[in-house]
């Protein structure tokens, strides 16, 4: 008779696949690990559907805490948490562990209404004021574009940069959006008063940007995004099924 008994034999098992994959082994009984997140003031319906799913496929829960961009790159950097919806460049990479892209988001340009025609891509507004929330990366994406600076005015958040084009303080606001449709964006939180402000989105969007789960590069929570990386990698149909809605 085999002396291993089954519950031996399955913790043994746990820590040998949590060696292996370079995650925290933990017995089958304890609570899931609950993993501090920043996260934006406006998510989707689809973001929240994709962390949802998410957490369950990762057996972790998430500890959710809205945070105004900036600070919440710096806080995952600290490695005080995760943060989910950041680009990757070269200037983060020096400071941020970043996960597999999770999806492709797309940056909307808002005008005033009447404007929408004009601009259909970056180079449409080389040489112009453009308003974005601090701490995003539009700037850097221009250059890469091959298209110079772009003269970019900050604010503390969406709702601020739409205000700023309201206000004839710049052509356009940028926005990253999950929706690759005009239709589909239009119904996220932060357009709900584009009418009111006597604003209105661009035909099409300006650009197709991957996103990416970061924490800091020395975070204990840097296990976190091997995890993640091991469920994207075998789920882009899933994750493209809930990015459509």
């Amino acid at each position: 008779m085999d002396p291993m008994t089954e519950p031996l034999r399955r913790r043994m098992l746990t820590l040998l696949l949590g060696e292996a994959l370079c995650l925290p082994a933990r017995p089958a009984s304890a609570t899931r690990p609950v993993l501090p997140l920043f996260v934006g003031t406006g998510r989707s319906a689809q973001a929240s559907s994709m962390l949802a799913w998410l957490a369950a496929q990762m057996d972790v829960e998430w500890d959710f805490r809205p945070t105004p961009w900036l600070r919440a790159q710096k806080l995952a950097a600290a490695g005080e948490g995760l943060m989910y919806g950041l680009s990757r460049t070269a200037q983060r990479e020096k400071e941020l562990l970043f996960s597999l892209p999770v999806w492709s988001n797309h940056t909307w340009a808002i005008v005033r209404d009447g404007a929408q025609a004009e601009i259909r891509r970056y180079a449409d507004l080389s040489g112009q004021f453009v308003c974005w929330a601090r701490g995003s990366s539009y700037g850097d994406l221009f250059t890469a574009a091959g298209l110079g600076r772009m003269r970019g005015i900050e604010s503390a958040d969406d709702d601020g940069a739409l205000s700023m084009v309201g206000a004839g303080r710049c052509r356009a606001a940028l926005l990253t959006l999950e929706a690759g449709k005009a239709d589909q964006a239009l119904r996220h939180p932060a357009l709900k008063d584009l009418r009111a402000l006597g604003l209105a989105l661009v035909p099409k969007p300006v650009a197709e940007t991957p996103l990416h789960f970061v924490t800091g590069l020395d975070s204990r929570w840097a296990w976190a995004i091997t995890r993640i990386n091991q469920v994207v990698s075998r789920s882009h149909q899933e994750l493209e099924r809930i990015r459509q809605g």
